[in-house]
């Protein structure tokens, strides 16, 4: 359906991250790179499609589906904002103003996370490691991925951000580390982040795969490695929250 885009998730909690995940040129992961404990599935599902990666997913030893394809329990949103339509979970483009629906089942620390996903138009993001800033809006603060046009994928940022400088935390191609006081260092940058970009599908359907292990972040999409973050800030820093996913208002279709 192209316009009720569904995300199929999967959430493990992890011991270690491998340097295979450091690198933030742009490199195809191979193999398993990742030391498992274990698992617990995050699903948003729908369709044939969804169907088949639901039955890989019950195919690896501790995933479990969290949404049932047929209503929002388990989850919280604003009324009319969001919905389930074909078996997906769809944003109405109702809204006016950002909000986000929110993962009840707990505030996950280290773990990653996978989902599929196909953007339409508007603003979104995945969000991690986060809290709720205001209950009756809906908000949520903390990291997300950004979900939109290809030019600025590969960005995490701090959403609604407590303080400038945690806006743009990493970029496409990058590698950055927030010190304790809060300097920020790049520590890697692609000479050609645009063809790292070039992954990322427009309006088609993508994988994306987030590590939270420790201060790091790593998001990777379609098997690419688009940005990776090293997090010690001592004032602003996460270990742990919620997930959720961002509807940015007026007429977003993520």
């Amino acid at each position: 359906r192209t316009n009720a885009p569904w995300y199929h998730a999967g959430m493990r909690l992890i011991t270690d991250i491998p340097s295979c995940l450091s690198r933030a040129g742009g490199e195809r992961l191979t193999g398993h790179c990742v030391l498992i404990t274990t698992i617990a599935l995050l699903a948003f599902a729908a369709t044939s499609i969804a169907d088949d990666r639901d039955d890989k997913a019950d195919a690896e030893a501790g995933f479990v589906s969290i949404f049932n394809g047929k209503d929002l329990s388990g989850w919280r949103y604003l009324d009319g904002m969001w919905t389930v339509e074909g078996g997906a979970i769809h944003c109405t483009g109702k809204a006016q103003s950002r909000n986000w629906i929110i993962w009840q089942g707990g505030e996950p620390g280290d773990f990653e996370l996978r989902l599929r996903f196909k953007w339409i138009k508007g603003n979104s993001g995945v969000q991690v490691r986060s809290d709720v800033l205001d209950e009756k809006k809906h908000w949520v603060r903390g990291y997300q991925v950004e979900v939109a046009q290809q030019k600025v994928m590969g960005l995490w940022h701090h959403s609604i951000s407590p303080a400038k400088y945690r806006s743009t935390l990493a970029l496409a191609g990058e590698k950055t580390r927030y010190a304790p006081d809060g300097t920020k260092t790049i520590e890697q940058r692609s000479a050609d982040p645009d063809r790292i970009k070039a992954a990322y599908k427009e309006g088609d359907w993508n994988d994306l795969t987030v590590i939270a292990d420790g201060p790091r972040l790593v998001q990777i999409i379609n098997g690419v490695v688009f940005s990776e973050l090293v997090d010690e800030d001592e004032t602003h820093s996460r270990r742990k929250g919620l997930i959720a996913l961002q509807d940015h208002g007026k007429g977003c279709q993520v």
